[in-house]
Order: C-alpha cells, then sequence, then structure tokens
C-alpha cells in the first residue's frame, strides 16, 4: 500500500503540485501558499468578519466530537449528520462574530493571564484540587482542540459573555410576580370526568379488506422499508499490539513502589495528659509532669490521672484517649515522640501547647504486599497501558492508510487483522456494537462513504478500540406491498376507527342526563394525567367549562371543570426562594434572547 503511493508520487500531476509549492515557498512564503489556499474559501461574513470554510468544517467537527463524548453510544444518529452539523456550526460562528464584534465596539479585553487563571481554576481540569494536566490535554484532544486554539476559543468565550453577564445582572424580581407564581402552583382544581378505554373499543372494532386496502392505497409513504447499508471493517484494538510491547524489570519495580507508596501508612493509637504551659510557667508544669509519672509508677492508671491532671478538655474525660494517628497529622515534637515508642510506654514531649505525656496504646501494622504477589496483576496493568498507548500512537498511522487507499485490506494487513462485514442496518443502527455506534452509523451514511466509496475516517469506539469502514452494499428505501404490512395496517385502521367512535360516545356523554361522573375535588397540580389536563382548561365563568382531551394511552377523556381556588397549603421560605430563582433565570434568559435577535438584526450578514 505505501509503496503504491510511492509510485503514485512520481507521476507528472504530482510533480507539477510539488513545482507549484517550491516556487510558492521560494518567491512568497509559506503564508502566500496557505492564502493560495484558503482565499475563496469564505461560507459568510458579519459586519466584514469573515468565517471560513475551514471554520466551519472545524466546527462541526467539534460538535460531532462533544455531542458523542456527552452522549456516547445513546446520540441519535441524525445529530450527527455532517450537512446538520455544518449548518449549526455556521449559525454558531455567525452568532459567535456577532456578539464578538459588540464586544469590540464596547472596548472590553481580557488578558492572557486571565484566561490561564480560569483554565487552572476549573474543576474538570483538577485532580484533588489540582490542575492535571494530562486531563486538561485529554479533554482538548477530545474535542479536536490544540492548546493555543482552545486557549484562544476560551478568551473569546469569557470575552461574549461579559455583556451578556452584565445584562443577566441587572435583572430583578418583584414581590407580586413571586406572588404570582406562588398561587399558581398552589392552585387546586375541582372536576368531574368520565374515561373512554381505547384498548376496549378496539376489541368490538372490526376493518373489511377494502378499508385496509384504501388506506394503504392512501398512506403507502408510511410504510418504507428504510435506506439501508452493508459495511466492511476493521477493528484494530489495543490487543493487537500486546506483542509489540513489553514490560521491563525496571517498570515492574517501579510500579511496585508506587503501589508500594500508596498504601495506607502506620497508624498509632495513643492517650495523652496534657500540662498547658499557657498559664504557667514551663518549671511549674514539669514539676506536675514528674508528679503524674510518679503515680503512674505507683500503680495508678493513666485513665483516672488524665482525668485529674490533664488539661485537654476534649480528652480529659475519656482517659486521654486520642484515637488512631498518622504521621503528618499531629505536631512535629509530638509525632517523633509517638512513633518513636514501644507499645505500653509512656514518654514525655514539649510542644507549643504544654507538656504531654503520651501513652501508646495500639500499632496498626500496615500489611505491605510482596512484590511476587503483585507482580501478575502489576504486569498485565502496565501492558494494558502500554497497548493502549500503542494504539493512540498508531492512529495517524490508521487515518493516512485508511485516506491512501480505497479498500481496508491495507490495514487488515499492515495490523494482522480481518476484514468484517456486517449485517444490514438503517439509520438507526445495527443490533453489535459496530454498526449501533453513533459515529459509525454517521460515517456509513455520510457522504464520504455512501456516495464516494471511500473508507472512512478512523472512528474511536471506546479507549481500546478503534474501526474504519468501507462501504459493502447500498439499498434504498422502498415501498412494502400491501401483503407485508397488511397486519400493521389493520391495527392502524381499527384504533382510528376506535377513536372516532369514542370521540362520539364522548360527545353525546356531555350532554346526556345519564352520564356517570367521576369527582375529584381539591385536585393539586400533576398528581396524575387526567389533572393535568383539567389544569389545560380554561377557569369557568359561569357554571362550568366541559371538553374532551385526548390521554397519552389513546383513551379519552371528558372532563368537567367546576372550580378554581388557591391551594391552603403554607408556602415553605425554600420553595419561595425556588420561585424567585426560575423568575430570575427566566427574565435573564429571555433578555440576553432579545439581545442577541437585537444584534443579529442590526448585523451586516452575508452567507
Amino acid at each position: 500500500m505505501l509503496q503504491d503511493i510511492r509510485d503514485k508520487s512520481q507521476g507528472i500531476v504530482v510533480k507539477i503540485i510539488v513545482g507549484f509549492i517550491v516556487v510558492t515557498f521560494a518567491l512568497f512564503g509559506v503564508d502566500a501558499l496557505v492564502t493560495s489556499f484558503n482565499s475563496s474559501d469564505k461560507v459568510a461574513e458579519v459586519d466584514g468578519v469573515e468565517i471560513t470554510r475551514t471554520q466551519m468544517l472545524q466546527g462541526a467537527e467539534t460538535q460531532r466530537r462533544q455531542l458523542i463524548s456527552m452522549m456516547g453510544s445513546q446520540i441519535n444518529p441524525a445529530l450527527l449528520e455532517d450537512n446538520l452539523l455544518q449548518r449549526r456550526a455556521l449559525d454558531e460562528l455567525i452568532q459567535r462574530a456577532v456578539l464578538a464584534n459588540q464586544a469590540d465596539v464596547l472596548g472590553l479585553g481580557i488578558s492572557d493571564e486571565q484566561v490561564n487563571t480560569y483554565l487552572l481554576q476549573a474543576e474538570q481540569f483538577q485532580t484533588n484540587g489540582q490542575f492535571d494536566q494530562t486531563k486538561y490535554l485529554n479533554f482538548l484532544r477530545s474535542l479536536g482542540f490544540t492548546p493555543l486554539a482552545f486557549k484562544e476559543r476560551i478568551k473569546q468565550d469569557v470575552l461574549i459573555q461579559q455583556p451578556r453577564n452584565a445584562i443577566a445582572g441587572s435583572e430583578f424580581v418583584l414581590p407580586y410576580q413571586t406572588d404570582v407564581v406562588t398561587n399558581l402552583q398552589s392552585q387546586v382544581r375541582s372536576y368531574d370526568y368520565v374515561a373512554f378505554s381505547l384498548a376496549d373499543e378496539s376489541e368490538q372494532t372490526s376493518a373489511t379488506d377494502a378499508e385496509l386496502q384504501a388506506y394503504y392505497d392512501e398512506h403507502k409513504e408510511g410504510f418504507k422499508t428504510p435506506e439501508q447499508v452493508k459495511v466492511d471493517y476493521v477493528v484494530v484494538s489495543s490487543d493487537d499490539f500486546a506483542n509489540k510491547v513489553n514490560v521491563t524489570d525496571a517498570e515492574l519495580q517501579n510500579a511496585y513502589q508506587a503501589l508500594v507508596a500508596e498504601t495506607a501508612p502506620e497508624e498509632r493509637s495513643a492517650s495523652h495528659i496534657l500540662i498547658e504551659t499557657s498559664d504557667r510557667s514551663q518549671d511549674e508544669a514539669q514539676a506536675i509532669a514528674k508528679e503524674v509519672e510518679g503515680k503512674l509508677a505507683s500503680g495508678e492508671s493513666f485513665a483516672s490521672l488524665a482525668a485529674e491532671y490533664s488539661d485537654d478538655i476534649g480528652s480529659k474525660n475519656d482517659g486521654g484517649y486520642l484515637g488512631y494517628i498518622e504521621k503528618g497529622s499531629m505536631d512535629e515534637a509530638f509525632e517523633n515522640t509517638l512513633f518513636s515508642m514501644q507499645q505500653g510506654d509512656v514518654k514525655e514531649a514539649k510542644t507549643d501547647y504544654g507538656i504531654h505525656l503520651i501513652q501508646l496504646d495500639d500499632v496498626s501494622k500496615v500489611d505491605v504486599p510482596s512484590f511476587d504477589s503483585e507482580k501478575a496483576q502489576l504486569t498485565e496493568k502496565l501492558m494494558a497501558d502500554k497497548t493502549r498507548d500503542a494504539l493512540l500512537t498508531a492512529h495517524e498511522d490508521i487515518t493516512d492508510l485508511a485516506y491512501a487507499s480505497d479498500d481496508l485490506q491495507g490495514i487488515a494487513k499492515e495490523y494482522g487483522v480481518d476484514v468484517l462485514q456486517s449485517a444490514y442496518f438503517d439509520r438507526q443502527g445495527g443490533t453489535d456494537d459496530v454498526t449501533a455506534n453513533a459515529a459509525v452509523i454517521a460515517a456509513a451514511f455520510g457522504a464520504s462513504v455512501l456516495e464516494d466509496g471511500q473508507n472512512s475516517d478512523l472512528i474511536e469506539l471506546n479507549d481500546d478500540e478503534v474501526v474504519v469502514i468501507h462501504l459493502n452494499d447500498h439499498q434504498p428505501e422502498s415501498v412494502q406491498s400491501f401483503d407485508d404490512v397488511k397486519d400493521q395496517v389493520a391495527s392502524i385502521v381499527i384504533q382510528d376507527k376506535a377513536q372516532v367512535s369514542l370521540k362520539e360516545k364522548a360527545l353525546a356523554a356531555k350532554t346526556s342526563s345519564a352520564t356517570q361522573w367521576t369527582n375529584v375535588e381539591n385536585a393539586k397540580r400533576g398528581q396524575d394525567e387526567v389533572t393535568s389536563l383539567a389544569f389545560s382548561l380554561p377557569h369557568p365563568e359561569q357554571g362550568s367549562v366541559t371538553d374532551i382531551k385526548d390521554m397519552s394511552n389513546g383513551d379519552i377523556a371528558l372532563i368537567r371543570l367546576n372550580k378554581v381556588a388557591v391551594g391552603s397549603d403554607p408556602v415553605t421560605d425554600e420553595q419561595q426562594q425556588a420561585y424567585e430563582r426560575y423568575l430570575s433565570q427566566n427574565q435573564a434568559s429571555l433578555s440576553t434572547q432579545s439581545q442577541q435577535a437585537y444584534l443579529t438584526t442590526q448585523a451586516d450578514i452575508e452567507r
């Protein structure tokens, strides 16, 4: 494969292109070459600021990565279609340009130092409260940003957010607005209703073949087999690099030492008697300590002496017990003494607080695993890390091979994997891990694979697997025959006829004196579906308001709203504050949206 590329690079057309590049470099430099390829790249212009196709494609790719990162395999593949992503990316770039131009007019700015501070303080880039460079770079890689490009993006984000923050910060909520929301939320309604079951009505409804055929003829477009594809694909996994990496003894030893360092440190259980020196001299404190030591030597218990002599009010009534202590948690002099003692010893230590008589009660010994017991697990982890890194390093080579070839054999041969074949699947995806992947589905139905017959780009299935796909077959959507969908048509026609019948019954019940209503008094908002439908009816001005409502399961409810009242349940301060926050956030959102719309209408935008 690579030799084919080298052979093709000797052609006359390639030589002409290379010659053009060389002349351009010599006469005008690199910038001129870049400009020559991008000079006609404009896709939009906002008040004289150009938006290029490259920016739009980069924005679309960023959106693709963000969606996959956030939603994973649950994402709807339709959201990853190229045209949709590019349209959204262009809209976003236009809106950003409008806001950036406004910030420029207002003379706003942000320094590199502010951006750095923002990144250092961002929780998503921190581990144990400290900035984590690896986490930061992995995040950038997942979105396709270089560190410089990401900083520029953050700088613009913060810049254009400044006017929006000013608008949002100027919003306020008046007490009467909160009262209105409070009254609405606490409102109760009294109503009567009758429910009509679609399932029961459907059992008593039938349809003739003529009715089924007529429905099918009128709705053929609704009975199409969706467009489907079958693809060939190669999966390259980290396991494929197992025979290309090895773990050295030195690496194992380093990993073992790191494991030992992470093992919980030794802890010592201690009790103490504190003789403070804040209100007495050192000599006086020393004399008391000697007195206590004498009583200990004569056989009195440490606990009783702590209760009598200790100035530590937190421990004296508990026998002076301090619990388990590890190094780094106490005064250095105290720890040096404690960790030099044998169990049962009593020793003296002097700190800024006074004189401590310390008794070592127990030692929690740490059982450090041996190297031999951990060797297999450490080897497995190091191999997994190394093979994963090897796969990551190979991404560029796999991408190059996919781009340079019109099939998958080159990748398969290079990495010793098989070319596999999928079953047919539509835009909703298949049933296996590859064809159910949203990025794979989007690529399979993308123009480069579906229309141009090219290999896809490298697609990451997970941290340990990547895949490249190639179109094997394409089946356009087609209308299914009547016989194939007859049962489906019958279900639809019967349900439609049943619903018409139910509405006729509901209309008759609306005016009938024999209707048996179910009464509900003082129902609270959202307590069930019928109540929610009752809350959608207008206030009765005189008498009651009656209407027929469709329910989510296809049933029909005839509802007669009799009374609307304010609930009697008291509103807590927490609820009141929640309403205020809701109103404030809602008003801020509406204001910033209005500002955005105004700026957009005032801007000179060319697409």
